[in-house]
């Protein structure tokens, strides 16, 4: 299976799809990810293969995803978070753009199987779509943490009990925690409160 997925993967980058953009592996559960530019890729270098009928309709299963994820939540998090991510990346200067980006996609797709990239992309104007392709062609920068848990939190439906902001950290109550853990999985650092 090993060479065969490399040859696989191999296959996408001739076609032109990038990795972790267009493509992805996951080794633990030994499947792979497409998106729909992977697909639209894949049948322009090789129009005499029927690629639906191989891979299967990566529509029909992200829908799904988003549906349950919308359901746990009570929220519409996908619409919700791209439209914080759109407001944000507008303020954000490109250094803290990057490491935004780089936290909250790879993030969010880690945990839900949800690629946020083709939603952002189609909610951005021209320029917006040359900044964001630019950006996440940039090497790892640090992450603005207190952003992107806020913008997660927010889209997630966190409330202000949910969550507080002090001194550039997060602090969460265990409803705020459950609900980050459902759509993201990344680094931050964990430590008790008590009431004050």
């Amino acid at each position: 299976m090993r060479q065969a997925a490399i040859d696989f993967f191999q296959l996408l980058i001739q076609a032109g799809a990038i990795p972790g953009q267009d493509f992805s592996c996951d080794a633990e559960q030994q499947a792979y990810h497409l998106n729909q530019r992977c697909y639209n890729l894949l049948s322009q270098a090789f129009p005499h293969v029927d690629w639906q009928e191989i891979l299967g309709d990566p529509d029909a299963a992200t829908e799904q995803r988003i549906a349950a994820l919308h359901q746990a939540l009570g929220c519409d998090f996908v619409e919700r978070l791209v439209a914080l991510m759109v407001r944000r990346l507008a303020t954000l200067p490109d250094g803290e753009a990057i490491g935004y980006l780089q936290a909250i996609l790879v993030g969010v797709e880690s945990a839900t199987d949800i690629a946020l990239f083709p939603f952002l992309q189609g909610a951005l104007d021209l320029a917006g779509q040359a900044r964001l392709e630019w950006l996440l062609r940039q090497a790892a920068a640090a992450v603005p943490g207190d952003a992107c848990l806020v913008d997660l939190l927010q889209a997630a439906g966190a409330t202000a009990q949910d969550y507080t902001v002090e001194s550039n950290e997060i602090w969460l109550t265990e409803s705020g925690w459950q609900r980050l853990s459902l759509v993201w999985d990344g680094e931050c650092a964990l430590g008790i409160s008590w009431q004050r």
